[in-house]
């Protein structure tokens, strides 16, 4: 009576979390949202690289110009221009030399891009680690249920057992009206565990779209083998790896900035057809130019120095936010190390207190029908082993728990393998 089995397996995520975990990310909007913040980050860095490429624009232009310059020179009248003036060109700028200011750019759109995909992955963890909690309190929530069951099941055969004896006199009608009250109190228990795991389907709905329960009975979530926590988190973990993003990011707004001093030189040149041309003014003729030109910034009332000291200052504040990532990290993971290592005590203790509970519980049963013991002994005996039962698994949701919170800090993506 009240034996249930518990028991971790360091393995492999199962197949059934790992479907509901693929399912969530195909489902949860946010995780779409990212991906779509994605994608524009990508075409920003196309459009940062397109600095590089050439611009053709073509121009068509006309002009009804009235009066005209002109000259007589004893032979005629001569017209510097004439009254209709036509222009269509071709005209082509490329840039040669901007001194860095496009590389700048182009490494800022490219640490954006790489900014919103680890987004992509922090919003994946934390939604897999919020079915992973679900999934494993809907186990949790089952196996005590499972025990409240075993708990009513026992009561409700002491309560035949006693009414038994009230007709014959052995008993009085107190230890029925007792066992009764325990009965109505295993009741509520039970009702507040079924509601809870209701819930809990419910968020699952909301998470993956599916609200079915799990099939297995143990928590049965990997434990972490791949070495040292700490070191695989300062590489995995997508806090810090967020804000060294930003703050390589916030480098080349400072790059891009201080390079906004320098000239730029582009070479430009167009092709087209135009009147005007001596001596006859009036034709449309092919023409072409080439060159280079050289812009220098010289005064710009101090903007490009403000520029300057505002990217230097959200270049310090994120490595600044750099050391606090690392802070709390340090902090989190040594919180859920303790907390791994006081519910694996308290797993393997409650061990012997489960096989104790039962020991007195059997003796407690067989000194009342000896009519040694009271029925009061027997319900305190009984009581007792629900509390180390419900406890035990407690201690086992809570390491499981404490599994999945260590994944999340570590970035570790054990749904994909």
């Amino acid at each position: 009576m009240l034996i249930l089995t518990f028991a971790f397996a360091d393995a492999q995520t199962n197949s059934e979390l790992k479907s509901l975990i693929n399912k969530s990310f195909n489902y949860f909007p946010r995780i779409q949202e990212l991906q779509k913040a994605s994608e524009v980050s990508a075409i920003r860095v196309q459009q940062a690289w397109s600095n590089y490429q050439p611009v053709l624009s073509g121009v068509g232009s006309f002009n009804y110009v009235n009066p005209i310059s002109q000259a007589n020179f004893g032979a005629g009248e001569i017209k510097f221009q004439p009254n209709n003036n036509y222009n269509f060109n071709l005209a082509v700028t490329q840039p040669i030399w901007d001194f860095g200011k496009t590389n700048a750019q182009i490494a800022k759109a490219k640490t954006d891009l790489l900014s919103a995909n680890t987004n992509i992955e922090q919003a994946k963890a934390q939604v897999a680690a919020q079915v992973a909690s679900v999934y494993y309190s809907m186990i949790y929530l089952k196996k005590a249920v499972a025990v409240e069951d075993s708990i009513l099941s026992f009561l409700t055969e002491n309560k035949k057992i006693i009414e038994s004896r009230i007709k014959r006199g052995d008993a009085l009608q107190i230890d029925l009206t007792n066992i009764q009250s325990n009965i109505d109190l295993e009741e509520n228990r039970k009702v507040d565990f079924v509601n809870s795991l209701q819930k809990q389907k419910a968020l699952m709905e909301y998470t993956s779209g599916s609200s079915v329960e799990p099939t297995i009975t143990d928590f049965d979530f990997p434990k972490f083998t791949e070495g040292l926590a700490e070191d695989y988190a300062k590489q995995n973990n997508f806090d810090l790896r967020l804000a060294t993003q930003r703050t390589l990011g916030s480098e080349m707004d400072l790059k891009y900035a201080q390079n906004s001093r320098f000239p730029l030189l582009t070479f430009v040149g167009g092709t087209g057809y135009r009147n005007g041309y001596q001596p006859n003014i009036n034709p449309l003729i092919f023409n072409y130019a080439l060159g280079v030109n050289l812009s220098v910034p010289i005064y710009s009332q101090g903007k490009t120095s403000q520029n300057i000291r505002i990217a230097q200052s959200n270049l310090q504040a994120n490595q600044l936010a750099s050391k606090t990532a690392e802070n709390n990290l340090r902090r989190d993971l040594a919180q859920v190390q303790a907390d791994l290592s006081s519910n694996e005590e308290r797993i393997k203790n409650s061990g012997g207190q489960v096989n104790y509970a039962r020991e007195a519980l059997t003796l407690a049963q067989s000194r009342y029908k000896q009519g040694v013991a009271t029925h009061l002994d027997l319900l305190n005996a009984s009581s007792n082993l629900e509390r180390i039962l419900l406890n035990q698994i407690q201690f086992q949701y809570q390491l499981c728990v404490a599994r999945i919170e260590q994944a999340r800090l570590l970035g570790w993506e054990y749904w994909g393998e």
